[in-house]
């Protein structure tokens, strides 16, 4: 990875930390070597519906997060904007830690496709999802 896309990545890593849903979430990010978004959110009951488990809304927000920085990251000192994205919820994550990374599916110079996996800390797949990105 260049200097540059590491800057950039450092640049989009503070911006998150610096964001309200952060604390709201109790959640954090990081990035891999191939400039892929990951990231976690601590359980939290507070982010729960009425049943007690973390509410769908909230695992549609790990699938965003992760699709967006991580197609964010493709495109340096450009602020992409999100087009569609799509959240397919598989199960609960059982009160877990869970745990979001996103993939390019396709990077063009106007439009990035990224898909993301949310899992629980026990390794078990609890949503999936895609963003496309102009």
């Amino acid at each position: 990875m260049d200097q540059g896309i590491r800057e950039w990545i450092r640049t989009l890593e503070t911006i998150y930390r610096k964001a309200p849903i952060r604390k709201t979430l109790n959640s954090d990010i990081w990035f891999d070597e191939d400039a892929r978004a990951h990231f976690v959110l601590h359980f939290n009951p507070g982010v729960c519906h009425a049943l007690g488990d973390v509410h769908g809304g909230i695992i549609g927000a790990m699938v965003d997060n992760a699709t967006w920085f991580t197609a964010a990251a493709q495109y340096p000192k450009v602020w992409v904007t999100t087009t569609e994205f799509h959240t397919y919820l598989i199960r609960v994550p059982n009160r877990q830690d869970i745990f979001s990374e996103g993939w390019v599916i396709h990077k063009g110079k106007r439009m990035a496709v990224v898909k993301a996996e949310v899992k629980a800390a026990d390794g078990s797949l609890v949503a999936y999802g895609t963003g496309t990105f102009a």
